[in-house]
């Protein structure tokens, strides 16, 4: 397995990064260019992953034949495809959507009407799925899946009843992707409505309508974190919108309780190691999960005590997220305590670690690309950073190892 090698030389950081389109909002405008048939401009589509060459106008119409590609972003709206173009569809995946699940997945499907088999080993993809008529009301499921499924047919099928979103409305609400859904539609100047009986989507989009497709709050919080660690810092990141539909966005106001400011540019943000930090961190990640390895790693960086929620979407992943997480507090002699009050897992963590011991991290992403992204501006401490797996971040950010050498980080293969 290949190993990174991360040093900084000090501990200021001063430059320029980039980050790439949401993948979210990408995906979202080629799902609404191919149903709508409409000619919906592309300002900027992230073109580095293999996720978006599986949502593609070819592939909607012909169906998905090979068996190659990241098609895990795909199957969240597998349901409402196949109803709305019904045949028989063969879905594959590479090893990020593997085991529970894929299983999941398959269960919800057969439930509600669709046959689902196994091509090769059960609870692996490929699947073989045979479009019909989906019958009965959407079951209550695991909320990671379903809110995906609730998203597709907001695009898909834009009248959902309360028999089919049955004791979920209010929860669906709070959900970082049907309500980003939602607004990206509302932007493009479609009446979009929520009451307590139906979502309602009033109107086709038009030709010549145009969504920005902007840089990825959520990867920006690693740069932060650089940041916060840093003795002095100031970096800028290019592409980002203040006026988002992301809910990531919070990071500017969770960083500046870590010492972190931010100044609001017309295409960028800088952002600047300036201010108090606080003596104890709290917040509940619901609606920004992804955000949350970042501050906690920064938290364990300056020796920060925190107790936080809503990270039960860590247990969704593959590997399970909080698990990783946990390992490599571990090996800095740091502990996380997991609490359940009330049915809300809390993360608790008391300051202490070895960190200010250890002169060399001999770490690993644990096959998680947050994890990894978290782990590298540990170098800014003066520690030698050593990191199995650490390609694992091409999953969401493809430029980050060439764009964190931009601010001083030394990267170097081992093997």
């Amino acid at each position: 397995m290949v190993k990174y090698q991360i040093i900084k030389n000090d501990s200021k950081i001063k430059g320029m990064v980039n980050i790439p389109p949401t993948r979210t909002v990408s995906y979202k405008q080629l799902v609404i260019r191919v149903l709508k048939d409409t000619s919906l401009k592309q300002s900027a589509i992230q073109k580095d992953t293999e996720g978006v060459e599986i949502i593609n106008h070819d592939i909607f119409k012909k169906g998905l034949k090979g068996k190659s590609g990241k098609s895990a972003q795909a199957l969240r709206h597998i349901q409402s495809f196949i109803k709305y173009f019904g045949g028989e569809w063969v879905i594959s995946s590479s090893n990020i959507l593997k085991g529970s699940a894929t299983e999941k997945i398959a269960t919800l499907l057969q439930k509600n009407g669709l046959e689902v088999k196994y091509e090769e080993r059960f609870g692996n993809p490929p699947l073989r799925i045979i479009g019909k008529n989906l019958r009965g009301k959407i079951l209550r499921v695991e909320g990671s899946i379903y809110s995906k499924m609730i998203e597709a047919r907001m695009l898909i099928n834009p009248q959902s009843s309360i028999d089919d979103i049955e004791e979920l409305k209010d929860w669906i609400l709070k959900e970082d992707y049907p309500t980003m859904t939602l607004r990206a539609l509302q932007f493009m100047g479609v009446n979009v409505d929520w009451d307590e009986n139906e979502v309602l989507i009033e109107h086709q989009i038009n030709d010549g309508s145009e969504l920005n497709v902007e840089a990825d709050w959520s990867l920006s919080s690693y740069w932060y974190e650089a940041v916060a660690l840093s003795e002095k810092g100031e970096v800028e990141i290019t592409g980002l919108k203040p006026d988002s539909f992301q809910c990531d966005t919070a990071v500017i106001n969770i960083f500046e309780n870590l010492g972190v400011k931010t100044l609001i540019k017309e295409d960028s943000v800088i952002i600047k190691r300036k201010g108090k930090v606080a003596n104890h961190f709290s917040y509940d990640f619901k609606n920004q999960s992804d955000l949350a390895p970042a501050v906690l790693f920064t938290c364990l960086g300056l020796g920060i005590p925190f107790s936080i929620t809503g990270t039960e979407k860590f247990h969704t992943k593959e590997p399970d997220r909080l698990e990783a997480i946990q390992k490599e507090f571990e090996k800095i002699g740091a502990k996380i305590i997991v609490k359940q009050e009330n049915q809300t897992e809390i993360l608790e963590f008391d300051g202490k670690s070895n960190l200010n011991k250890l002169k060399q991290l001999e770490c690993d992403s644990q096959n998680d690309h947050r994890v990894a992204m978290s782990l590298a501006p540990f170098a800014i401490l003066g520690k030698k950073i050593v990191m199995d797996n650490a390609r694992i971040t091409s999953k969401s950010y493809t430029t980050f190892w060439e764009e964190i050498k931009k601010l001083d980080f030394e990267v170097t293969i081992l093997q």
